[in-house]
């Protein structure tokens, strides 16, 4: 009889050796829990090692509700809870109260400046006893006239003593025809070209119907034909007066007497009048280049009388064909800089071959004009440029900037260092350069993508140049 124990018969294994049951589940603990299985069979790698399946592991999911409230009157608890409520609460206050002195006490940022519509564009000067007709039908027209502000690049029409002396509130007919001047304010409406002209005269015709009809004597300063602006039933006749012509089309009315207090005030009374209808419509400094441009004129004079207006707003009443005649071939050069200084121009003087030479030039000076920088940055001169030269740049934080430099000797270059000024940096963009020679002076547009070291710019003899830059404080 053959002896078998423990699953061996007669020394030799048997199949009962081999585990009765796949899956045996073995306890880990007596409390319910995760539980071991072993299992075994065609899964298990045939090294003979088995695999453990442990289960889900349970996690901590936080005490119940009945455990919370064991907790609930504990005075620790209640405590703390109350010192968070608190704490909450009061940084809550704190960050507020922060936030309000911060925004008290913040300096405010300066409004943004802005200039009035009479300001922005130059002024062209619209003369029809000696315009450029552009129809070739010896007649004048709005049509001409839009068309001279368009080749010229310009927004504003100044058209002189449009105000008849002997009575202000009739056309000046000695100057201009009805029907011509009819015309050009229709287009002008039409087209959104702004048209100005002068205020009526401070120092009255000896003709003027206030003055023969002797019932507004005291419209004057004592024995005087001076208007006494003073006067409130003066002003009150002004403001209907300039409210009439602004109903025609005038938009602007430009003050060349020399100002004083009186006429100061008298000026912002009219303004705040018309404000409803049209704002800044009378304005004052306008200054005559012809009183400038004398012979002997050079760069110091230039540069004296730049000084002298930097910090007001001027209408330079300005005729380059005439200049010149006195400046010669400086003409160019105080062009371009007229249109990026502070103020207005006012050009005159286009018949149909000065304009045909100088339209593209002064396209372009219009565009420059119109960049935020020209209108409103601040204006600041290079001072070691040495005799014949004068250079300055306009910077605006935040918008490109521009150098201006000309160099108004005929014999010498020189290197101008713009970066003497806060804010210039690095290289500046050729937008606009004169180059004076014995038979022609060649302009360019800005279309060179060269750039130059501000450091370093060189101007030639009787030589401009304008370069964009990007300004870095």
């Amino acid at each position: 009889m053959t002896e078998e124990k423990n699953g061996v018969k007669n020394g030799e294994a048997t199949t009962e050796m081999a585990p009765q049951e796949d899956g045996t589940k073995v306890p880990l603990t007596n409390d319910a829990g995760p539980e071991v299985k072993f299992t075994s069979g065609a899964d298990n790698p045939p090294n003979g090692e088995a695999k453990i399946d442990v289960g889900v592991v349970p996690t901590f999911s936080g005490l119940s509700k009945d455990e919370l409230m064991r907790y609930n009157d504990d005075p620790f608890w209640t405590r703390l809870r109350w010192f968070l409520f608190i704490m909450f609460w009061a940084g809550w206050a704190a960050m507020l109260v922060a936030a309000i002195v911060i925004i008290v006490q913040t300096p405010r940022c300066a409004p943004k400046e802005t200039l009035l519509w009479v300001q922005e564009s130059a002024m062209v000067n619209y003369d029809p006893n000696e315009a450029v007709d552009f129809n070739n039908d010896a007649q004048v027209t709005g049509a001409d006239v839009k068309e001279l502000a368009d080749g010229l690049g310009v927004t504003t029409v100044y058209l002189e003593k449009l105000i008849s002396p002997l009575n202000f509130k009739e056309l000046n007919g000695g100057r201009y025809k009805k029907d011509e001047i009819t015309s050009i304010l229709d287009q002008a409406k039409k087209d959104s070209l702004h048209i100005v002209t002068d205020f009526v005269d401070i120092d009255v015709d000896p003709g003027n119907i206030w003055v023969t009809d002797g019932n507004h004597s005291d419209y004057f300063e004592p024995n005087s034909r001076k208007l006494n602006m003073t006067n409130p039933g003066l002003l009150e006749e002004l403001k209907g007066i300039l409210s009439a012509w602004v109903g025609k089309g005038v938009q602007g009315f430009l003050i060349s007497d020399p100002m004083d207090p009186e006429l100061e005030k008298a000026k912002d009374i009219l303004n705040d009048a018309l404000k409803e209808e049209v704002d800044g419509a009378v304005v004052s400094g306008v200054t005559d280049m012809q009183n400038v441009l004398v012979p002997g004129f050079n760069a110091a004079k230039y540069r004296q009388f730049l000084d002298e207006h930097e910090n007001d707003w001027s209408y330079f009443k300005y005729n380059p064909k005439v200049a010149e005649g006195t400046i010669n071939e400086l003409v160019d050069l105080v062009t371009m800089t007229l249109f990026l200084v502070r103020g207005t121009p006012v050009l005159d003087g286009f018949d149909s071959t000065y304009l045909q030479k100088e339209k593209d030039n002064i396209h372009v000076l219009s565009s420059l004009r119109q960049k935020e920088s020209v209108q409103v940055g601040s204006m600041e001169f290079v001072n070691n440029t040495g005799s014949g030269v004068v250079a300055f740049a306009r910077v605006l934080k935040g918008t490109p900037g521009y150098a201006v430099a000309v160099n108004m000797r005929d014999d010498n270059s020189t290197v101008v260092d713009f970066t003497s000024i806060e804010g210039v940096k690095g290289k500046g963009e050729i937008h606009f350069y004169s180059v004076q020679n014995e038979t022609a002076t060649q302009i360019s547009d800005g279309t060179n993508t060269e750039k130059e070291d501000l450091n370093k710019i060189t101007v030639g003899p009787l030589e401009g140049i304008i370069l964009q830059f990007v300004p870095s404080f």
